[in-house]
């Protein structure tokens, strides 16, 4: 680790969003070009950083920085220096030099607390003198808050940040109670505020860190999809994260409960704890279901000759299961269609869609991602949007897109329903608690919702297990597609998915057109499969160019995880080139012809396609650069090879390349061909869902490239990570 000491030239570039930036630091040895997550710094501050040099290969050495302090300037030549930078305004060079050769060590003292001495410095006047006192002023406080912070470990990008937020109250704020920072600061959790608390010198059993520390760890439960936490493991959780005994662990959970901020209940007779918004979301969305799920006074004899009449006019014809189906949706307020790959899920939609039409009833199709509606609207032809759209989600300040109970804003609610007679859901697995809830909110009774979707792909993202908890309730119309309707029977694809649902041995040594295994071994001979697969073999068999082709893995890290393989895939499908423009972000480097993907919503961003214009780009949303502007530092991103957006240099971190991409990050999509490695995936990965979810993203054919032990280890491992909800028990309650 390398120790520099100097002051502050030049910010040559500087990201707003994430702080990363690339400044020029000068000391008596000359300078160096620093790059890192800073602080918002100005020319002429004097800095203290430590980090390792690294070399670009475009822009050479740079000091990559580890972590960086503001100092104070102690020698003569220092403080002439820091006063030349221009920091304070009125003093140049020439001023600078004047005041030091007068006052020496002393000058910042004098410039600070003395101005009717300054003004005895030629050039300078009274009220001059006076102007700059109040800034020197201003700088000794703001140094004197980033000294004593950095005392107490907290990093100045953090520093800048709460001073700027508090100003000189900071000190009380940090001495009684750091917590504070969580609820004020964004970014910053519970595991900084106690590091700071505990050089701070705060109790270990106060109220504020014990209370902070049980909502980290209910926070924690909905990051990894929980409603709730059992008593007994959350008291678990916290005597380990807080290294305090249960009794004021206990005490604390009964005041969060009576102010109302935590929620104490028996879930089937075991002592549970919720957040209290998350509480009454289920409990709400759990009533507006049993409201909604009204049984329509139609003769059943009518709606079957209308679907008789219906199926006459199709090209395909129903079969008893999906004419039940399409019956059962009909007359019921609320019905639940589940199934998998090829089992007439996009026939059932559309036979719904002729007879609700033909009835003059209004219907909205919908799905939780824009790549899922774009697959609807394909398979279709009727527009699809994502449920967010449907409910024409409201922007938020500073990105903020939640209120203060933590629920997402729309502006279609019970104030503002929709009008749509009929409302159907896709890909409902990926759906979570707040968004049913916020959709059951903008649904009035006598709508009829259609929630659709294949039970045995992985489950939301987010909180809660909103598709399984509707089915174990076992309260509403459902019906479970199981027979296979595509008409190309023989699909490899789709025999061993349902294969992989019942658990079945898939045989990986026998070859088949459209469901390869090749084994492999050595990650980096998996790689190399991997590379000439998507780039040489894949794109002639199926017809389609490699943008098209999806690598899909199942972890973000390690040497096949999709951090590792796009940089890799980056470098063989679109390598450096003559006139191909690039730039480096804080993500990683991009490049003209780049495949990228959104990687969060951003329902402001404007898009043209042709003479129209839209706003929204979509986690999940795939896309190729276009143009880098360096003047204007814009990048172009054409999506869908229609939709034309502009993103700045500081909106960079919204993409991420997207030649491979997780499971997740796949799920809702459907591609020509997949390719999936398989090899050193973390056992808690290891799983069927996460296996089929993969397989079935593909269309014409996919190529698993690994260890068939593995695979075959996922597709028996069924047991998921248990989820912690209870919306089955409050709709059989109900």
């Amino acid at each position: 680790m390398i120790t520099l000491e100097g002051t502050l030239e030049h910010i040559i570039y500087r990201n707003a969003q994430n702080g990363y930036s690339v400044m020029e630091l000068s000391d008596e040895n000359g300078s160096v070009i620093i790059v890192g997550n800073l602080p918002e710094l100005s020319p002429g501050d004097l800095v203290r950083v430590e980090g390792n040099f690294v070399t670009h290969p475009s822009y050479g050495e740079q000091l990559q920085v580890e972590r960086c302090t503001l100092t104070a300037p102690t020698t003569v030549r220092a403080i002439e220096r820091y006063l030349a930078s221009g920091i304070i305004k009125g003093i140049g060079p020439m001023l600078a030099s004047r005041i030091v050769s007068r006052f020496q060590e002393d000058s910042l003292r004098i410039l600070e607390e003395d101005p009717q001495a300054l003004s005895k410095v030629p050039g300078i006047s009274l009220s001059g003198a006076r102007k700059m006192s109040a800034q020197a002023l201003e700088k000794r406080e703001l140094r004197s808050a980033l000294i004593y912070m950095d005392g107490l470990g907290i990093p100045l990008s953090l520093a800048s940040r709460i001073y700027e937020r508090y100003g000189n109250t900071l000190y009380s704020v940090l001495q009684a109670n750091p917590y504070q920072l969580i609820d004020d600061l964004t970014h910053v959790g519970f595991r900084i505020a106690d590091e700071i608390a505990r050089t701070s010198g705060l109790a270990p059993d106060s109220e504020f860190r014990i209370r902070s520390g049980l909502h980290y760890a209910m926070m924690q439960a909905l990051e990894g999809g929980h409603i709730f936490l059992p008593l007994a493991t959350l008291l678990e959780y916290s005597e380990k994260l807080l290294d305090l005994p249960e009794g004021p662990i206990l005490r604390e959970i009964d005041a969060l409960h009576l102010d109302k901020r935590f929620k104490v209940q028996d879930v089937a007779g075991v002592p549970a704890v919720y957040l209290s918004s998350y509480y009454f979301m289920e409990a709400a969305s759990a009533a507006k279901l049993r409201e909604l799920d009204q049984t329509f006074s139609l003769k059943e004899a009518d709606v079957e000759a209308d679907l008789a009449r219906l199926d006459g006019e199709a090209t395909l014809q129903l079969e008893e299961t999906q004419r039940e189906a399409v019956k059962t949706a009909v007359m019921r307020g609320v019905t639940v269609i589940t199934g998998g790959p090829g089992t007439g899920k996009t026939t059932i939609i559309s036979a719904m869609l002729r007879y609700f039409e033909a009835k003059e009833m209004t219907v909205s199709l919908a799905a939780p991602t824009g790549r899922a509606a774009k697959r609807i609207t394909e398979t279709t032809g009727r527009p699809a949007q994502t449920i967010h759209r449907l409910l024409e989600y409201m922007g938020a300040p500073e990105g903020d897109d939640r209120d203060s109970t933590g629920l997402l804003r729309f502006t279609r609610n019970e104030s503002y329903p929709l009008e749509s007679d009929v409302v159907i859901v896709d890909e409902v697995s990926m759906v979570d608690l707040p968004l049913l809830y916020a959709l059951l909110r903008a649904l009035i009774p006598g709508t009829r919702l259609i929630l659709v979707g294949d039970v045995n792909q992985l489950p939301s993202v987010g909180p809660g297990n909103v598709l399984k908890d509707i089915l174990r309730s076992g309260v509403f119309a459902s019906i479970a597609l199981t027979h296979i309707f595509r008409q190309d029977e023989t699909s490899d694809i789709v025999i061993n998915a349902h294969r992989m649902i019942e658990g079945g041995l898939i045989d990986t040594a026998r070859s088949s057109r459209d469901f390869m295994f090749i084994r492999r071994q050595n990650p980096e001979t998996i790689r190399d499969v991997v590379v000439k697969l998507v780039r040489d073999k894949l794109p002639d068999y199926v017809g389609a160019p490699f943008s098209e082709i999806q690598v899909i893995s199942p972890t973000r890290r390690g040497p096949l995880g999709v951090e590792s393989l796009n940089p890799l895939l980056q470098e063989a499908l679109n390598p450096p080139a003559e006139g191909r423009k690039e730039r480096r972000f804080a993500g990683g480097l991009f490049r003209q012809g780049d495949k990228v993907m959104q990687i969060k919503n951003n329902y402001q961003k404007e898009w043209t396609a042709g003479s129209r214009r839209g706003t929204g780009v979509f986690n999940g949303d795939i896309g190729v650069i276009e143009d880098i502007r360096f003047f204007t530092e814009e990048v172009v991103i054409l999506f869908d090879e229609e939709r034309r957006a502009v993103y700045q240099f500081a909106e960079m971190n919204e993409l991420e390349l997207a030649y491979a991409v997780t499971v997740h990050k796949a799920q809702g999509s459907e591609y020509p061909a997949v390719v999936i490695p398989l090899k050193n995936v973390p056992r808690p990965l290891v799983t069927r869902p996460l296996i089929y979810t993969a397989v079935t993203r593909a269309r014409r054919c996919v190529c698993l490239v690994g260890d068939p032990v593995l695979f075959q280890q996922m597709v028996d491992n069924n047991t998921e990570q248990r989820r912690y909800s209870s919306l089955h028990l409050r709709l059989q309650e109900l």
